[in-house]
C-alpha cells in the first residue's frame, strides 16, 4: 500500500473533503478527526492549513483538482478511516463518501461496507468485510503450507480449541527458543510467550499461515497493546501488495478507535483511541515504512529462512527501515 504525496493545490482541495467528513461525525469534529487530519498533513501532504477555517467543497471542484485515479482511491480511503475515527460512520459521513467516490470515479470495495456499517447492518457488514480482509491471505497461506484444505480446518479446529495439537509443527516453533539471543526466530519465541499467543501447531495456536502476522510484530518492533497493533496494521499495510491492504489497516482501527470488535476475541473499548499522544502521526508513518520493504511477507515469504538471522540483518535483507524519530 503505497501512499501518494498530492501537489499542494490538491492536498488543499482534498483536505476541504476531509473536514466536511470529519465534521459529519456524531460528535462533530473532537480531537480524534483533528488527529487524523493532522497527520494527514504532518506526514503524508506536508502541508500545514488551518483546517477549521477550509470551506467546503463540491464533488466537481473536487474532481477537477484530484484527477489522478490513484491519488482519488488514496482520498476515499482516508475519508473512510476519519470517518471511523471516533466510532461508527454516521449516516451523513457515509452519504458524503459515497457521492465522493462516484463523482471520482472511484471503486473502492471499502465504500459499500463501511455504509453497511452506518446503517447498522451488521450482517452485511462483517460479510463483506471478510470478504476482502486479510484472513483471505491466512487462509490462502495455510492451505499452501499446510497441503490442501482439510489440514487448514483441522489447523482452524485446533486454532478454536477443537483439535488436540500437532505436536510435530508445535515443537518446531518451540525449538525456536533455543536460538542465540538477538535472532529474528528467538525474539519471535519470546514474543509470543510473552504475550501468551500460542504456537502454530499447539492447540488454539494460529494456523500456520497467519504466523507472518507475528513475525511482522517483531519487525516492525511493537507489541501487541491496541497502539501497537494499531501501529504493526499500518506497517503490515504498508508492505501489502495484493488488494487487501486496505483492508489491514481498517481492521485494526475498527477495532481499536471504532470500537467494532471483529475478532473472536474480548477487546478493551475506547473510542478515539487515534488521538492518544501521537500514535496518529506514528500509524501513517509505518504504512510509509512497510511500503518501503522489499518483500511482502504475507506471499509466499518463507520465514524459516530468516529464523536464525540477528533480528537487524533479517530487517536489513526485508527493507525495514528504523521506527522513524
Amino acid at each position: 500500500m503505497d501512499l501518494l504525496k498530492p501537489r499542494q493545490e490538491s492536498a488543499h482541495a482534498q483536505l476541504r473533503a476531509l473536514m466536511m467528513v470529519a465534521c459529519s461525525a456524531s460528535n462533530g469534529f473532537a480531537r480524534p478527526q483533528r488527529a487524523m487530519l493532522d497527520a494527514i498533513q504532518q506526514v503524508l501532504f506536508e502541508t500545514n492549513f488551518d483546517v477549521e477555517s477550509l470551506e467546503s467543497i463540491d464533488e466537481g471542484a473536487l474532481a477537477q483538482a484530484c484527477g489522478e485515479p490513484s491519488e482519488a482511491r488514496q482520498l476515499i480511503r482516508f475519508m473512510i478511516l476519519t470517518a471511523i475515527a471516533e466510532g461508527p460512520p454516521t449516516l451523513e459521513q457515509s452519504r458524503l463518501i459515497d457521492s465522493f467516490s462516484k463523482s471520482l470515479k472511484v471503486d473502492e470495495p471499502a465504500v459499500g461496507v463501511i455504509s453497511n456499517l452506518a446503517k447498522k447492518r451488521m450482517i452485511r457488514f462483517r460479510v463483506g468485510f471478510a470478504r476482502r480482509a486479510h484472513v483471505r491471505t491466512y487462509l490462502r497461506n495455510s492451505k499452501r503450507l499446510l497441503g490442501g484444505g482439510f489440514p487448514v480446518i483441522k489447523a482452524f479446529l485446533r486454532f478454536r480449541g477443537l483439535l488436540g495439537p500437532d505436536e510435530n509443527l508445535a515443537s518446531r516453533f518451540c525449538a525456536l527458543g533455543d536460538l542465540p539471543l538477538g535472532t529474528l526466530g528467538r525474539e519471535f519465541h519470546d514474543h509470543c510467550r510473552d504475550a501468551a499467543i500460542g504456537f502454530s501447531g499447539e492447540k488454539g495456536g494460529f494456523p500456520l499461515g497467519a504466523v507472518y502476522h507475528d513475525f511482522s510484530h517483531v519487525l516492525s518492533g511493537y507489541d501487541i497493546s491496541p497502539e501497537g497493533e494499531i501501529k504493526n496494521a499500518g506497517f503490515q499495510a504498508g508492505f501489502c501488495k495484493g488488494d487487501e491492504d486496505f483492508f489491514t489497516t481498517l481492521f485494526a482501527n475498527l477495532i481499536h478507535t471504532a470500537g467494532i470488535n471483529l475478532t473472536p476475541f474480548e477487546m478493551p473499548v475506547d473510542l478515539g483511541r487515534i488521538a492518544q499522544g501521537t500514535l496518529a502521526v506514528d500509524w501513517l508513518r509505518e504504512i510509509k515504512r512497510g511500503s518501503a520493504m522489499s518483500v511482502d511477507l504475507g506471499d509466499n515469504w518463507n520465514f524459516w529462512d530468516f529464523v536464525e538471522l540477528p533480528i537487524d540483518v533479517a530487517r536489513e535483507k526485508l527493507g525495514v527501515q528504523p521506527i522513524a524519530a
